[in-house]
C-alpha cells in the first residue's frame, strides 16, 4: 500500500478520512491547513493511525504524491500508473489542489460535476489502489 495520506485544508470530515485511512491499511495522515480536530468517534482507529500536523510540504517528494482533483482534464485515476507513488494527496471541499504543485494527478470521474466528500475520494482511491497494489 502507500505510506501514507496528506490532507489539505479539511475541516469537519477529518474523523471520517482518518477513520477511512486506518480502514484501507494507511496509518499515517499528513494535514495541512486543516481546521478540523481529531476527536471522538474513531473507534477501532483511535490511537492506530498517526497524525502529523504539517506547517508546509517540502518534506515531500511531489513526484511521489499522487493528486486528486474534479477536473475533467486530468487522467482517470485508474489510468495512472502507480510506480513511485507513495503518497496520496487529496483537498478539503472547499480545496482545489494545483497541478503546479502536485504534478502527478488525477480524477475520479463522477456522473455529475458535484465534488466528492473528502472521506468518498479517499475511499475511491484507496481501493483502486488496494486492488491495483496487490
Amino acid at each position: 500500500m502507500i505510506k501514507g495520506v496528506i490532507l489539505i485544508g479539511v475541516g469537519r470530515n477529518l474523523n471520517r478520512a482518518v477513520r477511512t485511512c486506518y480502514s484501507f491499511g494507511v496509518y499515517n495522515v499528513y494535514c495541512y491547513q486543516c481546521a478540523g480536530l481529531v476527536k471522538g468517534g474513531l473507534f477501532s482507529a483511535e490511537g492506530r493511525v498517526q497524525i502529523h500536523h504539517m506547517d508546509d510540504l517540502s518534506a515531500f517528494d511531489c513526484t511521489a504524491v499522487l493528486g486528486l482533483e474534479i477536473t475533467t482534464t486530468l487522467p482517470l485515476l485508474q489510468n495512472i500508473s502507480l510506480r513511485g507513488i507513495e503518497y496520496l494527496a487529496i483537498g478539503g471541499e472547499s480545496v482545489t489542489l494545483r497541478q503546479r504543485d502536485w504534478p502527478i494527478m488525477a480524477q475520479i470521474a463522477t456522473e455529475n460535476d458535484l465534488c466528492l466528500t473528502t472521506e468518498a475520494a479517499l475511499a475511491i482511491a484507496l481501493y483502486d489502489l488496494s486492488r491495483r497494489l496487490i
